[in-house]
C-alpha cells in the first residue's frame, strides 16, 4: 500500500464488541480510515439489550462505573448523554440455594469481612461458613506478581464464596471467569491486602477501615442508560459509520500476515465477499485509480476473493 504524510493509514479493527467500536471511534477521531470486522451477526459483544416478559432489560452488563470517565464519555460521544442516569435500585439480591436472597453487607467485591450479615443472608451454607473461619488459621498464600482472583479466594475462603458472591459481581463487571481474572488488575485493593495480611478476611476489614476514614466521593457510583447499556454499541456504530467507518458483520478473520504494503487479513464467512469488495472500492476511491482485478494500491489493498490489506 501507499503511505503519504497527507493521508492517514487504513486500520482494520477485528471484533465489533464495545472495545472494538471504542477503538474505531478513537481512530476515526485521529483521522484514520477504519474498517471494523465482526465475526457474529451483531455488534456489541458482551453488551446486549433485550426483553424479558415484555420489559426492556440488559442481557449483558447493566451499568458503568460513574467515577471512571471513559465509559460515560464514550456514551456521550455516541449521542446518549441525555439518556445517562444512575440505577434506581439501591439494593441487590442473589438467586442461590433455592431462592432469592439479599446481597449481604460488609464485603469487598464479594469477599466478606464481617461474617454476621453473611450468615444471616443465607447465601453461604453452614459448611461454607465454617470453611471461611479457617482463613484465620491457614498459612499465608503467596500471590507473587499476580494471581487469579477466584483461585486465591477459593484457597483462602473456599469455592462457595467465589461461586456465590465473587463470581456474580466480578464476572458481571469484567465479563469473564473469576478463576481467570487478574486480581492485581481487577481488584488491586485485594491484591495489596493479600500481600500485606496473612488472613484475607482481616485484609478486607483493613480495607473497610481505611475506606470509612476517607471522605465520601460525591455523585453516583454507577451509571446506566435509559433503554439499557446494550443500546450503546448500535449508537456508537452509527456515529462511526457517519464518520466514514466501514462496519461489517458475519466476517471471520482467519489469518494475518505482513506484506510489502502493510498487512493482509484472510476473511471467511457470509459477509467476507461484501467486506472485501467494499474495502477495495474505498481503496480505489482513495487512491484515485481503477483496479481492474479487484486489487488496488492506496491507503489499503484488498482482494475481492476474501483477503484485505491495510496498514499495521
Amino acid at each position: 500500500m501507499r503511505e503519504t504524510d497527507a493521508r492517514p493509514g487504513h486500520v482494520v479493527v477485528v471484533g465489533g464488541g464495545v472495545a472494538g467500536l471504542a477503538a474505531a471511534h478513537r481512530l476515526l477521531g485521529g483521522g484514520a480510515r477504519v474498517t471494523v470486522l465482526e465475526d457474529s451477526g451483531r455488534l456489541g459483544g458482551k453488551l446486549l439489550a433485550g426483553e424479558i416478559a415484555g420489559v426492556p432489560v440488559d442481557l449483558g452488563a447493566e451499568s458503568m462505573l460513574a467515577r471512571r470517565p471513559e465509559a460515560v464519555e464514550l456514551a456521550r460521544a455516541a449521542g446518549l448523554g441525555e439518556r445517562l442516569q444512575p440505577p434506581a435500585t439501591a439494593s441487590a439480591a442473589l438467586w442461590t440455594r433455592g431462592r432469592l436472597r439479599p446481597m449481604p453487607k460488609g464485603h469487598v467485591m464479594g469477599v466478606p469481612g464481617d461474617l454476621a450479615p453473611l450468615a444471616e443472608s443465607g447465601v453461604i451454607s453452614p459448611e461454607g461458613l465454617a470453611r471461611i473461619e479457617r482463613d484465620r488459621e491457614l498459612p499465608r498464600t503467596e500471590v507473587g506478581e499476580d494471581v487469579a482472583v477466584g483461585g486465591y479466594i477459593a484457597a483462602r475462603l473456599g469455592r462457595e464464596v467465589v461461586d456465590r458472591l465473587v463470581e456474580p459481581l466480578l464476572g458481571g463487571v469484567y465479563a469473564g471467569n473469576a478463576y481467570a481474572i487478574s486480581m492485581r488488575a481487577a481488584v488491586p485493593q485485594l491484591y495489596e491486602a493479600a500481600r500485606a495480611e496473612r488472613s484475607l478476611t482481616e485484609g478486607v476489614r483493613a480495607i473497610q477501615r481505611r475506606t470509612a476514614r476517607q471522605p465520601t466521593a460525591g455523585g453516583p457510583v454507577f451509571m446506566g442508560i435509559d433503554g439499557g447499556v446494550g443500546t450503546l454499541p448500535p449508537a456508537l456504530a452509527g456515529v462511526c459509520r457517519a464518520a466514514g467507518a466501514e462496519i461489517a458483520t458475519g466476517v471471520t478473520v482467519t489469518g494475518l500476515r505482513r506484506t510489502a504494503h502493510g498487512w493482509r487479513l484472510e476473511l471467511t464467512g457470509p459477509g467476507a465477499e461484501r467486506a472485501a469488495g467494499t474495502a477495495a472500492a474505498r481503496a480505489e476511491a482513495d487512491a484515485g485509480k481503477t483496479a481492474g482485478s479487484g486489487r488496488t494500491d492506496g491507503t489499503g489493498r484488498t482482494d475481492r476473493d476474501g483477503t484485505a490489506e491495510g496498514t499495521g
